[in-house]
Order: structure tokens, then C-alpha cells, then sequence
């Protein structure tokens, strides 16, 4: 968590109607999420977002503090965005300073979305000399394609996009993909004990990917106190013991009330790769969640991910609907930084 070191809000721009103050606590979680819910329904996002996940992930941060690290906006009384700011030393030895940056779209256009960014990147210079590090330092913010205000705001102080995301839908679960378990592996849930094992397979499995962090950034709890988990919905692959792969499954409510599924994680251990292990998970995941009463199913992909991970959804039924790019800048003075 960070010190209590602050920076004070920024000025409003001059005829936005807004004002910046810090995060209060958990009861500006209400505001924040709705905001964020009209900005996702604006873009016609999949991936919906309400109050409760949001309030349990601000209580599960790491290396992140809202107390300090979180700017509120608000217009005519009513929050219209937020900003946060945390720092991760990933496995390929860089730092980044992570910022999320949300706006719904009646704010667009004002200025709000440069002030935010600006105060993003001197909460992170705080952050830098809080936790000194000789890595290599960026300032990374993801933005979603069609998000023109926070694209716009990202390009005209330098950020570049690195690396781009995906959300896929499978808009039915229909003539779902057979279930082939390779030899020698059976599917099953964990049992309770097992999920600590589980959980050391997806830190495994993850630390390949893009941004990977470090396995003491990684934290259980957050995975298994999720209100949304339930153990009978996670599908392991075994060999013997030993779980070689996992889809972790979650239920929500889409808009239009019906239930849809997620496939929160895809993951298999780097020893049990090229098997079909993941397509097994995967074709046995799309039966449950439609056994529990989903209608469709989505999940979020890499597009740069090396395992092909694209390739097997597309097998799987699932098409991209939406985009996100992380974009990226140096930090001050390691412009020449590769």
C-alpha cells in the first residue's frame, strides 16, 4: 500500500461544470460503478460492471491505496469518473505505474480526461520516489476502441499502444464442441483443499503472459472470496493429482436479465501445453455454465498471446466483439529506454 503522501486534485477546466476531489471511501463505489457501467454501455461493451465487483475489488488492491491513489469527478453532483493509480514490478523486469482512467461519455470533450491523466502521472512520480527502483519504468492506461476522449488524451501526451486485447462472445450455447480428454488426464472440480494447488498453476501459467508480476502480487483471497466463485464451476484437467489445466467459470446477468457466462481464466501449466488440455476445459466449461442456466457465454483474450489462445475460442464458437489497447509512455528520463 502506499504512504499517505497525496497530490491535491486538479483544477476543473475552465466551463466543464466538474469538480475533482479525493476518494471518500467505499460509498463512492456506487457512483463509480455507474459511470463506468454508461461508459461500457456506450461502447456496447460485453463485460458489464456493477457495484459489488467493484467494491470487492477496491477492497482487494495491491500496491494501490484509494485513500491517496484515486480521484473522483463529478458533474452537477454526480460522479461522471474516476481515476486510479498502482505500480507493479513485472517478471521481465520492468516497472509500470498502471492508471485507469474512466469517463462516461456526457463528460467527453471538456478537458477532463487530459486533467485526470496529468494527475495520474504526478501520482505516479509520488509512487516513484516512495519506491525507488532501478528498473526500467513506463506509465501504461488502457482505453477501449471507441473510447475517442481517453484516446485522444493518451496520444497527445505521448502514450503509444503496445498491446491489444479482446473481448469474445459465443452468442449461444448451442452445438457446443465435444468434450476430448487426452489420455492419462481426467476432468473434475477441485476439491477445497485442491484449490491452493490451482491457484499455484495459474500463477504458473500467467507468469509467461504480458505484464506477468511477481507471485507474492498474486493473492488467493482475491480469487476465492470473489462473491461471484464457486468452487463446482471451476474445471481443472488432472494428471493424477497434479491439475495441469483450469477454466475458471463465473454467472452474471447480462442487461437484457438473462444469464450469461464467463470464462474468467484460461490457464495450463507450461509442462502440459499442446495437448488439448485447454480445449477440453474449455468445451467442458461451455456445458456447465449452459447446465446452470447461461444462454451465452464471453471471456477476454490477448491478441498477442503465443499459445494461440485466439485460435482455439475461434474454435470454440467465439467471435471478437470489442477491443483495448494498453498504450504506454517512459517514464521522465528513460525516454531511450527499449
Amino acid at each position: 500500500m502506499s504512504t499517505m503522501t497525496t497530490v491535491a486534485p486538479p483544477p476543473s477546466p475552465a466551463g466543464s461544470g466538474a469538480a475533482f476531489r479525493p476518494w471518500r471511501g467505499l460509498e463512492d463505489i456506487d457512483g463509480m460503478a455507474a459511470a463506468n457501467a454508461r461508459l461500457r454501455d456506450h461502447l456496447g461493451l460485453v463485460e458489464s460492471m456493477d457495484a459489488a465487483s467493484m467494491r470487492f475489488r477496491y477492497s482487494h488492491l495491491v500496491n494501490s491505496d484509494p485513500a491517496t491513489d484515486c480521484l473522483v469527478v463529478e458533474r452537477d453532483g454526480t460522479t461522471t469518473g474516476y481515476a486510479r493509480v498502482e505500480w507493479h514490478d513485472l517478471l521481465v523486469g520492468e516497472r509500470v505505474y498502471d492508471f485507469t482512467c474512466v469517463l462516461e461519455p456526457a463528460s467527453w470533450g471538456l478537458g477532463l480526461a487530459e486533467a485526470m491523466l496529468a494527475w495520474c502521472e504526478a501520482r505516479a512520480a509520488a509512487m516513484a520516489r516512495e519506491h525507488r527502483s532501478d528498473r526500467p519504468a513506463f506509465l501504461q492506461a488502457f482505453a477501449f476502441d471507441g473510447d475517442a476522449d481517453a484516446i485522444r488524451a493518451l496520444a497527445g501526451a505521448g502514450y503509444a499502444a503496445v498491446r491489444w486485447d479482446a473481448e469474445m462472445l459465443r452468442p449461444d450455447l448451442d452445438d457446443l464442441p465435444p468434450v476430448e480428454v487426452p489420455d492419462g488426464y481426467v476432468l473434475r472440480p477441485p476439491r477445497e483443499s485442491e484449490l491452493p494447488a490451482v491457484f499455484d498453476l495459474m500463477v504458473a501459467a500467467f507468469a509467461e503472459h504480458w505484464g506477468g508480476v511477481a507471485a507474492d502480487e498474486w493473492r488467493i483471497d482475491e480469487w476465492t472470496d470473489d462473491p461471484r466463485f464457486r468452487r463446482e464451476h471451476v474445471v481443472v484437467a488432472w494428471e493424477g493429482d497434479t491439475p495441469a489445466s483450469v477454466v475458471t467459470n463465473l454467472l452474471e446477468r447480462a442487461p437484457d436479465d438473462s444469464v450469461r457466462g464467463l470464462l474468467d481464466a484460461v490457464a495450463t501449466h507450461p509442462g502440459h501445453r499442446r495437448r488439448g488440455l485447454a480445449r477440453a476445459c474449455v468445451a467442458r466449461s461451455l456445458g456447465l455454465l449452459r447446465d446452470a442456466g447461461a444462454s451465452s457465454a464471453y471471456l477476454g483474450v490477448d491478441l498477442d498471446n503465443h499459445n494461440q489462445a485466439l485460435t482455439l475460442y475461434e474454435a470454440c464458437g467465439f467471435r471478437t466483439v470489442s477491443r483495448s489497447a494498453a498504450y504506454r509512455r517512459p517514464v521522465a528520463g528513460q525516454e531511450s529506454t527499449p
